[in-house]
């Protein structure tokens, strides 16, 4: 696993839920009822394929739905998860408070929460798929180690962080087996990514040909689907914000990986292929990659391109957001990301919370204690954009 960034830490805090195990003095306050227009669920994508006990249908995608009755944005938000996870988490946290999808519901959005294929409540065929891999058990050092070592303290994790703390237990029982990250297992890594990549994009296609257009809120691994999606169905993403996605571009970095490690994402942003013009074939299409000098005692030096320059050809015209918590080890190497997708002609904007006084925060700031303020940002950056 140390190579790919899907798993980490934050399987711990997406695809969890709170609930009956709160006592009710522990529960946050009650807020106003929601009134809601529709609601349901689907599956879109997937392919039939042989196995040994018959014929299914492989890496569908779950989707969750729901409209408020009084809907005031366009367009709605299709919310995916990140690695070693599930939706679950964006509609409430492991302490039991409301997560991101269900606060901008009260934003009057329509929002869309998948389970990715292969995870949750989306089958997953080993004959297919490939053997069900464990999660990491070591989830408190994990998560408690995973800022750079000049990083702000983090403050926003909820609950104890210890067995027998409630949130603590409600995360240890939302992580997921997954193929994506291979956690040290046989085969060749960057085919089982380049793969996860792959199934991401055309179940979020067929989702996207159903809903209509949209705006794509990602986090962690799933930030290499959301640009795979954008690449496939260009008109019909509104924007993107980018929530710590996969990176940095071309090689993992500390804590996912080492100094001397083979190329991660070919691509820069991906493993499998998205379309650049002039177009890429593989790494070696982007000609030497030079590592610039770290800014900072906190920060990585970020490998660029210094061949001749391309654009990301269908993210070129889509805003993009990507959001990075202070205390997080994105802090070290979200900025290379940012500077790729420069580099490729795309309108980014990169919002580190610490700037805007929202401190404290990790890689799984979708579901700690400050979610709902950095919910209010991102809406004011959407309102910004006319979105």
């Amino acid at each position: 696993m140390s190579r790919f960034h899907g798993l980490v830490i934050v399987a711990v805090a997406l695809g969890l839920v709170g609930g009956p195990a709160f006592a009710k003095s522990n529960r946050p306050p009650a807020r106003p009822p929601l009134v809601i227009a529709e609601q349901g669920n689907f599956y879109v994508g997937g392919h039939e394929a042989e196995t040994p006990s018959g014929k299914v249908v492989a890496d569908a995608m779950y989707v969750e739905y729901q409209i408020p009755a009084h809907r005031t944005h366009r367009y709605p938000l299709v919310f995916v998860h990140g690695g070693a996870s599930t939706g679950a988490g964006f509609w409430s946290t492991p302490d039991g408070r409301e997560g991101w999808a269900t606060l901008f519901l009260r934003k009057g959005y329509a929002v869309y929460v998948v389970d990715r294929p292969t995870l949750g409540r989306s089958a997953h065929f080993d004959a297919v798929d490939g053997p069900m891999l464990p999660p990491p058990t070591a989830l408190a050092k994990r998560t408690g180690g995973e800022a750079p070592p000049a990083a702000r303290p983090a403050t926003r994790f909820p609950g104890k962080l210890q067995p027998g703390d409630p949130a603590y237990e409600q995360m240890v029982r939302g992580r997921q087996s997954t193929i994506e990250v291979p956690f040290g297992a046989p085969g060749d890594p960057l085919a089982i990514s380049s793969r996860v990549d792959g199934i991401d994009r055309e179940a979020g296609a067929a989702l996207l040909d159903r809903i209509g257009p949209a705006i794509l809120v990602t986090h962690s691994r799933a930030g290499t689907t959301g640009w795979q999606i954008a690449d496939a169905r260009p008109a019909l993403v509104k924007a993107i914000i980018a929530a710590e996605p996969n990176g940095p571009p071309f090689y993992n970095a500390p804590p996912l990986g080492q100094p001397g490690d083979p190329v991660a994402r070919p691509f820069g942003l991906t493993y499998a292929p998205i379309r650049f013009s002039p177009p890429v074939a593989g790494v070696a299409d982007f000609g030497a990659l030079v590592r610039a000098a770290p800014e900072g005692p906190d920060r990585i030096g970020c490998w660029l391109p210094q061949g001749q320059r391309r654009t990301i050809t269908n993210l070129a015209h889509i805003p993009v957001v990507v959001v990075t918590g202070g205390s997080s080890y994105h802090a070290a190497y979200d900025h290379c990301t940012v500077a790729f997708l420069r580099w490729g002609g795309v309108p980014v904007e990169h919002v580190q919370l610490d700037q805007h006084g929202i401190t404290g925060n990790t890689h799984g700031f979708p579901t700690e204690t400050n979610n709902a303020e950095i919910a209010g940002l991102i809406a004011r950056l959407l309102r910004a954009k006319g979105l």
